[in-house]
């Protein structure tokens, strides 16, 4: 790219002085006029003149064209001097002189700034160029602050006029570590403008100017789609009411690698189990990156490291088998080598793991040898010794009229089996506990009565995934397992002797999905009615098993297929207590206060150590949240005050925006922003990452402009006399006297 060229620019309400600019054929005129100021007339004298001057006249020619040219440049320079020009280099380019203008400076806080290019990230090299350009401007001017991020921050609303103390406020800025979002922060923008506005009618004109290195998934969305609706519509409104100036930061070809996910092979994690974790790592760089070092490490500790090869474009999966020997929340690390762009090379995993998985089963029909309604399940849950230390699975039953009283908090799992009703405070306490991660299987049976299910489970606090019909009679063998492309029943892809599609079930309850439903069905009966759906709900999980657990509808469980189908459910359901722990920058965090730390205060402690009041809430002031989850890293959740339990949460980068390619001017122009008015700029040169920003002041070209046509009103005094062209008075009259 080239670099710069110097612009003569002028402010709009200068544009009428240059007007003036036709004086300058007064000159001229006078000249042409003159020339046909006196009539000719042949006499004996004048023929001898005649011939004199015609042997002058080339020399008085040019004497007199050049005395022409100074005059006519000293008015051309006055009036250039009076419409105060300046010099725009580098596409900085300010208001009219005399205007006081509205600046609202959008710094890109998302985490691809945080780019090493040389000495400084992107975002430093974006906070020297604004406050240059706060420095830059006229006194009186106005500046308004605005990091692009997901969600988007004002740090200044209405416009400053103190340059000291937005530059404060600028130094400050901290950039996060989530994805950009244009519509959002084109909102935001609009938002500010229109309050400086009411508050700062005296601010004339508004300028924007974005401050960012056009990452093309920040600008244009993860899956390269651009934003045609809300951000398009606000980009052309803004460029109606305000000058748009894009400063791109970027560079081509910018290398990167990262650790694009960090996860367990298994649903839940128990002692007796351990755990395979699996890192995977994706070179997004043009080049092959050998000998790339991973570390794993376990509640700070490393533990494993591996040495690997990236190839370009490509990901790769690490795997480690590590046990646990204490139960509890553990924190696993993944690291890679540091490069440029430091923030996507470590994840973080918080993974809760159990000395068992305690399951709660509320039991609708009580009773003992195999007549209840959970007596299968039992089995089905612990098929071994379920007293046993090291059993995976614990299950606990109890009646339904003990729901309310249990403290659903201890449990990864609660069953609802053939329960006749819900009433609205267990519908409520179901609730609280599915949304902060819980995971709730409802079997049906014939006790239940569907109404009541559609009222509090459906209508009033929407757990279950569909209305439930009436009972179905199950004319047609058999069960549709829908090509096995749902997590429960894919493990039974290729294993048809475990006898899940032949499974015999004569009576069903109807469900009815609303049409833009987003549950998934598992499993079917040959007619097509769901027998296995499931929803995500907050941060858990409820599955919907439209038959019931025992074998009063169904022969299910007596066939083979009924412990691992049980156990595939439990698996599902449970899965959602792990991703409650792990979120994505600017997602919040969220969960249920056990009973004994209702009504104490509940604090956050961020990853830079700094602790914050977290929000409570929700029935019986139980449920808490936390939102500002800008920084990645581990959150630490201190629930109920001091003496009460910690909670810990990670919180990782989107790595959508580790791919660093970036748009072009072309790019911009035709993909994000067509037909929008804006100008494009640039601050680093093929040659080296250096700012070559100028930023036009104003005066100072006015100046020498006047000091020019001073020196030339000296040089037309002297040229003037050197020509002969001036006379004194007394030669003037003595001619005249002559002459009569």
């Amino acid at each position: 790219m080239t670099g710069p060229t110097p612009l003569l620019a002028f402010g709009w309400t200068s544009l009428p002085m240059l007007g003036w600019l036709a004086v300058a054929a007064a000159p001229v005129v006078i000249h042409l006029l003159s020339r046909r100021r006196y009539r000719r007339r042949d006499w004996a004298a004048m023929q001898f003149l005649a011939a004199a001057l015609r042997e002058s006249r080339r020399r008085l020619r040019i004497e007199n064209l050049l005395l022409l040219l100074v005059r006519t440049l000293i008015i051309v320079l006055v009036v250039l001097a009076v419409a105060d020009p300046y010099v725009e280099s580098s596409g900085l380019l300010f208001a009219p002189g005399g205007v006081r203008t509205h600046r609202v400076l959008v710094l890109d806080g998302s985490y691809s700034m945080g780019y090493i290019g040389g000495q400084r990230s992107r975002f430093d090299e974006a906070k020297e160029l604004a406050a240059r350009i706060v420095r830059a401007s006229p006194q009186g001017d106005g500046f308004s602050l605005v990091v692009m991020g997901r969600p988007p921050r004002v740090l200044v609303d209405v416009a400053a006029l103190a340059p000291a103390e937005f530059l404060r406020e600028l130094e400050a800025a901290r950039r996060t570590d989530g994805t950009a979002d244009l519509a959002a922060t084109l909102a935001k923008v609009d938002s500010v403008l229109r309050g400086t506005r009411r508050e700062r009618p005296g601010l004339e004109q508004q300028e924007i100017y974005f401050l960012t290195d056009l990452c093309r998934v920040g600008w244009m969305g993860p899956r390269g789609d651009a934003v045609v609706g809300e951000a398009r519509r606000r980009a052309k409104d803004l460029a109606r009411r305000a000058r748009i100036v894009v400063v791109d930061l970027g560079r081509p070809g910018a290398d990167n690698s990262a650790v694009t996910r960090l996860a367990t092979a298994d649903s839940y994690v128990t002692l007796a189990g351990g755990a395979e974790i699996e890192v995977t790592l994706h070179n997004f760089g043009p080049r092959v990156r050998k000998g790339q070092t991973v570390e794993l490490l376990v509640d700070a500790r490393r533990v494993a490291r591996r040495t690997v090869d990236l190839s370009s474009g490509k990901s790769r999966v690490v795997r480690f088998a590590y046990r646990f020997d204490v139960p509890g929340e553990h924190v696993v690390e993944a690291r890679l080598a540091v490069d440029r762009l430091a923030v996507d090379n470590r994840r973080w995993l918080v993974l809760p793991v159990r000395r068992a998985l305690d399951v709660l089963c509320v039991d609708g029909r009580p009773g003992g040898n195999f007549s209840g309604a959970t007596a299968y399940l039992n089995v089905a849950l612990a098929p071994g010794d379920g007293e046993s230390s090291m059993a995976s699975v614990c299950p606990r039953v109890v009646p339904e009229s003990a729901l309310v009283e249990v403290d659903l908090s201890r449990y990864a799992c609660v069953f609802l089996c053939d329960v006749a009703q819900v009433t609205a405070t267990e519908a409520r306490v179901l609730g609280e506990y599915v949304r902060g991660g819980g995971g709730l299987v409802v079997f049906l049976g014939r006790r239940v009565m569907a109404e009541r299910y559609n009222r509090e489970l459906v209508e009033r606090e929407p757990l279950l995934p569909g209305f439930l019909q009436g009972v179905v009679e199950n004319t047609q063998p058999g069960l549709d397992p829908l090509g096995y492309a749902h997590p429960i029943v894919e493990p039974f892809r290729g294993r048809e002797q475990a006898g899940l599609v032949t499974t015999p079930v004569e009576r069903y309850v109807k469900v009815v999905l609303p049409v833009d439903s987003k549950a998934r069905v598992a499993l079917a009966t040959r007619g097509g009615d769901p027998l296995i759906v499931e929803q995500s709900v907050g941060r858990g999980r409820v599955v919907l098993v439209t038959t019931s657990a025992d074998t009063s509808w169904t022969a299910m469980p007596l066939w083979p297929s009924y412990v691992p189908i049980v156990q595939e459910i439990v698996a599902w359901a449970v899965a959602g207590g792990i991703v409650q722990h792990n979120v994505l920058v600017g997602e919040p965090l969220a969960g249920s206060l056990p009973a004994s730390a209702a009504g104490e205060a509940t604090h956050v402690v961020l990853p830079d150590g700094h602790e914050e009041v977290v929000a409570v809430g929700g029935p019986r002031g139980r449920a808490w949240r936390f939102d500002a989850t800008g920084p990645s890293g581990i959150y630490t959740i201190r629930l109920g005050g001091a003496a009460a339990d910690e909670s810990r949460f990670a919180v990782n980068v989107d790595t959508v925006e580790s791919n660093l390619e970036k748009l072009t001017e072309e790019q911009l122009c035709a993909e994000v922003w067509p037909g929008v008015s804006f100008d494009y700029r640039t601050t680093w040169e093929a040659s080296g990452r250096r700012a070559s920003a100028t930023i036009g002041r104003r005066g100072g070209l006015a100046r020498w402009l006047l000091w020019v046509a001073l020196g030339l009103l000296v040089a037309e005094t002297f040229l003037g006399r050197r020509f002969g062209h001036y006379e004194t008075a007394e030669e003037n009259y003595g001619a005249t006297d002559a002459h009569r």
